[in-house]
């Protein structure tokens, strides 16, 4: 015996229509989206399609390249003030180095005319050298004697504050009453190789030719006592004489009238030992 079972009873209706469109319908749209996925993505539709370009035109906006372009005028700006301001330090620097010209040049003429007005220059003439000895045990004496001599005055050598040099001396150093007269030293010694610097005498002048000076420093400490009277000193008590250099003592002075044309001395002074006292006229 067979049993049959009742099976669903399908209806073609009204109702069934309906929702077969409804169906129909969903599928369209869903077609629809994917197209337009595909599209978006750029890996669907051919490349000379309106989506794919779009695409592309919003990416050029933001361009590396524009922004660079845009940076490359501040580098420009920055540079220029640069050069500004060198330009500004450079002119600066010139005008500061003219004033220093300038008072460069207003000192040394400051210099110039506190300058001693002694001239500058070379004469010579004849000496008359006066003596009167005074040896320990011995009778006192006196002798003279002639010699020409000749006298430099220049500019002061280093170390020296006198407003000029003066250098007076006899022509020769070997016969009696013989003599040299320096106002400064500035040399180096022959011995140690050391410098040395000494100012003999201070010295002045009127401006119109007459000067005046005194030996304030003998040398004789440094071993340097140039200023110096050559003349006799006995070898034995009271005899056999013979030519010697005395050196000549603080307090030794000096007078006289330079000019351009002419100059007259007097050297007045004693011996660094005492026992001799001299004078020199010169003209």
């Amino acid at each position: 015996m067979t049993i049959r079972r009742p099976g669903p009873v399908i209806r073609h209706g009204r109702h069934h229509a309906r929702h077969h469109a409804r169906r129909t319908a969903l599928a369209a749209v869903c077609l629809g989206g994917l197209a337009a996925l595909t599209a978006c993505g750029g890996g669907g539709g051919d490349a000379s399609g309106e989506p794919s370009d779009s695409g592309y035109t919003m990416t050029a906006e933001p361009s590396p390249m524009e922004t660079t372009a845009q940076v490359t005028p501040s580098v420009t700006e920055t540079s220029a003030p640069t050069e500004e301001i060198t330009e500004e330090s450079s002119d600066d620097t010139s005008f500061e180095e003219n004033d220093s010209a300038d008072e460069t040049s207003s000192d040394s003429s400051g210099e110039q005319d506190t300058a001693s007005g002694v001239p500058r220059g070379q004469w010579t003439g004849t000496a008359t050298i006066s003596v009167d000895f005074a040896d320990p045990g011995c009778a006192e004496a006196s002798e003279s004697y002639e010699l020409p001599a000749t006298l430099l005055i220049d500019d002061p050598v280093g170390g020296e504050e006198n407003g000029f040099h003066l250098s007076w001396a006899s022509d020769s150093q070997t016969p009696a009453g013989a003599f040299g007269v320096t106002s400064a030293l500035d040399g180096t010694d022959t011995v140690d190789g050391e410098p040395v610097a000494i100012s003999y005498w201070s010295l002045s002048d009127d401006g119109s030719g007459d000067i005046s000076g005194s030996l304030t420093d003998s040398g004789a400490a440094e071993g340097a006592a140039l200023n110096q009277l050559f003349v006799p000193k006995p070898i034995l008590p009271c005899s056999q004489y013979m030519v010697f250099p005395y050196g000549m003592a603080t307090g030794t002075t000096l007078e006289g009238i330079v000019t351009e044309d002419s100059a007259s001395l007097t050297l007045s002074g004693t011996s660094l030992d005492g026992t001799r006292s001299f004078s020199v006229e010169w003209s």
